[in-house]
């Protein structure tokens, strides 16, 4: 049952006094004993609003409980002069006359326990996280006591629980059918859950999280509330994040912080979402003719997920929410940057947003025909040019899958080329850290560039480089190469001094340790 129906049903269970025990169950996290907090503080019953309640994580023995309980009752005897009074008298009565029997009673710090039967009879108490007792207190001792306190002392209970996760299963089944009347099991909606979230933990961003959060179905509370936390963190409280952005931003994040947080059963984990757009996504359909096999089910759900978020690659971004989660620190600057990279590319954004809405529409859309693809395919390839190499790729092979296509999805990397080229870039790096698929004519684009950089590159810009980075690439190994008699004779006459000096000490440095840089060098040039 969901969190109202739930509560409602406990509502009449409560009015029913035939009822000694109910046991309220249900998942971790999912507002049990929030839900008990509410029914307590609306209630008009006496009974209801005076319960005593006693948390069991980690207590080890019954009289860890009684105490628990006896403390419990404190501020409502408090707030009732008369009967704060009367317990007064009967304790300091009673401690006497025992001190009169046996001296060593009267420095016992329990005594109370003693007085408890009267202290808790005829109460409503709530047991609550009853699978987070210690290990040396047995259910069954536990279930005696209240069988105890229900028959002798006319007691209710109230046991709350995470019945999936109770040890001794076989005597809580037995003890079940003997003592417990009712018992609820609450199944908490995403809806509710995140209400209850973030009713603690306010967030400006609560409608794009919540629509995450949904598809996740998460349903755990304290999770959600963490993630909320997390994306407050690190989005800070900016005014000027759009749509797109956040599109962009809290998906991922929540993902990520669900997988953290452990709020989804048998969910992806880190090294999954990272591969998303890939050579290694997932994705990729098995062979019809190998049997499917469970791991290749939990990754086409995983997949499945993924696609309903919208996440169809990363980048830098799920680095630092991945780092931040590990560590608990992260990059302001680094998080700044990033997203006032996607502020200045809100139109490829929108671009991007468009696009991964065309390719959900191509994979569900049942009720879109081939035309009514094909013309929807012309509205974003129209915007291509704005979308990221990789994304302009999976484009093209997905509508080129649509028959009558491949004009349409030619045209959407023939258009990407060209704004690109128009760009005049002197160099430009793929920097393909996540391996993810890119058609070959943009990837020749991106090789022609960095071919004529490489042409371009003097042994004077690798000596920079080395200094700047202490590390080389295959661009200065090869100028070192290649370098020439003439090559050095020629920026030895045409540096200016500052050049000069530098270039020189970087020549002595390279003959004094020969033997580590003559295998990046033209010997014929460098050690003659």
């Amino acid at each position: 049952m969901s969190l109202k129906s739930t509560k409602e049903q406990l509502i009449q269970l409560l009015a029913d006094k035939d009822n000694k025990v109910i046991a309220l169950s249900g998942k971790w996290g999912t507002g049990k004993s929030h839900m008990w907090d509410e029914v307590k503080k609306s209630s008009a019953d006496v009974d209801v609003q005076n319960a005593l309640y006693a948390s069991l994580f980690g207590l080890s023995t019954i009289e860890q409980i009684k105490i628990k309980l006896l403390q419990s009752a404190v501020p409502s005897m408090k707030a009732n002069p008369h009967l704060w009074k009367s317990a007064t008298e009967v304790y300091k009565t009673g401690v006497k006359a025992l001190e009169g029997v046996h001296k060593s009673l009267g420095a016992l710090n329990d005594i109370g326990l003693i007085f408890a039967p009267a202290m808790l009879n005829n109460k409503i108490i709530v047991l609550d996280d009853l699978e987070r007792k210690h290990e040396r207190l047995n259910i069954d001792e536990v279930l005696g006591f209240i069988d105890e306190f229900t028959q002798q002392h006319d007691s209710r209970f109230v046991l709350i629980l995470n019945s999936d996760k109770l040890d001794q299963r076989k005597i809580w089944d037995t003890f079940r059918e003997k003592v417990i009347d009712e018992e609820l099991r609450l199944n908490t909606s995403t809806e509710e859950a995140f209400k209850i979230a973030v009713g603690l933990s306010p967030s400006k961003y609560e409608a794009t999280i919540q629509c995450s959060v949904e598809l996740c179905k998460l349903t755990n509370i304290r999770v959600i509330q963490k993630i909320i936390k997390a994306i407050n963190r690190i989005l800070g409280n900016r005014e000027d994040l759009s749509e797109a952005v956040l599109y962009r931003v809290i998906p991922s994040t929540v993902l990520l912080a669900a997988i953290h947080y452990k709020g989804i059963d048998d969910g992806p984990d880190f090294d999954f979402v990272l591969s998303q757009g890939s050579d290694r996504d997932w994705s990729v359909l098995h062979d019809k003719k190998v049997e499917e096999t469970e791991e290749s089910k939990r990754k086409s759900k995983w997949k499945l997920l993924t696609t309903e978020l919208g996440i169809r690659g990363c980048d830098d971004f799920e680095l630092v929410v991945i780092e931040y989660l590990e560590s608990g620190l992260f990059d302001v600057s680094m998080v700044t940057a990033i997203v006032d990279r996607y502020i200045a590319e809100e139109d490829a954004l929108e671009a991007r947003n468009a696009c991964n809405k065309f390719l959900e529409r191509l994979a569900w859309d049942y009720r879109m025909n081939e035309a009514q693809l094909l013309e929807e395919a012309a509205l974003v390839v129209a915007k291509a040019h704005l979308l990221d190499p990789y994304m302009v790729s999976s484009l093209h092979e997905n509508i080129t899958e649509i028959p009558g296509g491949q004009q349409i999805a030619d045209a959407a990397v023939a258009g990407w080329i060209e704004a690109f080229r128009a760009r005049n870039l002197e160099e430009a790096e793929l920097n393909n850290f996540f391996n993810r698929k890119i058609h070959h004519l943009i990837e020749s684009e991106f090789n022609n560039i960095n071919n004529k950089a490489q042409v371009k590159t003097t042994i004077l810009d690798a000596c920079f480089y080395v200094a700047k980075n202490s590390a080389w690439g295959a661009r200065q190994e090869l100028a070192f190469k290649s370098a020439t008699i003439q090559d050095i004779e020629s920026i030895i006459l045409n540096s200016g001094i500052s050049d000069l000096k530098f270039f020189m000490f970087k020549m002595l440095d390279m003959c004094i340790h020969r033997k580590t840089y003559e295998s990046y060098l033209n010997p014929c040039s460098f050690f003659l």
